[in-house]
């Protein structure tokens, strides 16, 4: 899913296996009905690290003062590093985080996407906070939104898993807010009355403009020194945040969301972006490679420079 960052208009979307909308029966018959979906809009994904970014708005939306607010990850009895919450069960980094991260801040728990940073940062913001950022969002963080059934899962929900569900089309939305300034605008497809005159489209403040810079900022650090490092050589000079989804039985979903270009100029196009590689790994791996393709063949078509 690829947006006008400024306009929130489609610029591209893309699912596969491709919906056989022509074929519906059939595919119905032989028990693909999954193919009918579009998966950019329609497909509801455990988010992994990606909606650690929603989590840090959450925080700024409440306090900016909170970027600055330390935790500690640490070692865990069983070799691995997180934090043990009282009350709740061990949170974990991922596996192949062989050192705790230590005392760290905002910037440091989204470069390198701690798990332990940003479920002590959830429980302090206690779910009124998380189901606000998240409604304005458009995301689901629990069936029925229901603050005392997200407290027995705050702290895995801090991290994106847990309940947490969203489309592709919600976290480019995400990234496009955060590369606007804080305004969300509607996902659209531009579309003009019979006067020729452009619809009127809903846009709300999601975060005010120093929290949105703040986070694009760490989303750029986080491509240059953090878990996107494979884009840090892309010359559009792209801004992310890697997501792996863990999935009951099966290998993790593969996310990556972010913008490009970082530094465009005031009236220069950015464009936001979000893409999901189902059960492929690793965040920085497949969907990272894919989303620098689709920054440079959104170059190739003259849509940002």
């Amino acid at each position: 899913m690829v947006l006008d960052a400024a306009t929130g208009e489609i610029l591209a979307l893309g699912s596969y296996p491709i919906p056989v909308v022509d074929r519906p029966v059939r595919a119905a018959a032989e028990g693909r009905e999954d193919t009918l979906l579009d998966r950019s809009r329609y497909g509801l994904y455990p988010l992994g690290s990606t909606f650690k970014l929603v989590t840090a708005a959450a925080a700024l939306r409440q306090n900016p003062a909170l970027s600055g607010q330390t935790f500690t990850c640490g070692d865990l009895p069983d070799g691995r590093v997180g934090v043990r919450i009282p009350g709740e069960r061990p949170v974990r980094d991922d596996v192949l985080d062989h050192h705790a991260h230590g005392t760290i801040a905002m910037h440091d728990g989204l470069v390198h996407s701690c798990n332990a940073y940003f479920a002590q940062l959830a429980m302090k913001l206690g779910p009124e906070a998380m189901l606000d950022a998240a409604a304005t969002l458009g995301i689901s963080l629990t069936p029925g939104s229901s603050p005392a059934r997200l407290r027995a899962s705050l702290a895995q929900a801090g991290y994106g898993q847990g309940d947490v569900v969203a489309t592709p089309l919600r976290m480019a939305r995400v990234a496009a807010a955060l590369a606007n300034g804080g305004v969300l605008n509607d996902a659209h497809v531009e579309m003009r009355d019979e006067r020729g005159a452009k619809g009127a489209v809903k846009r709300e403040r999601l975060l005010s403009p120093g929290g949105a810079a703040t986070l694009a900022r760490y989303m750029r650090d986080g491509v240059l020194e953090g878990t996107g490092r494979a884009l840090r050589s892309h010359p559009l000079r792209i801004a992310g945040k890697t997501g792996t989804a863990e999935v009951a039985g099966e290998a993790s979903h593969s996310w990556f969301v972010g913008f490009a270009p970082y530094d465009a100029p005031a009236g220069a196009r950015r464009i936001a972006f979000a893409v999901i590689v189902e059960h492929a790994g690793y965040g920085g791996s497949a969907a990272a490679t894919a989303a620098g393709d689709i920054v440079s063949a959104a170059a190739t078509a003259g849509l940002v420079k």
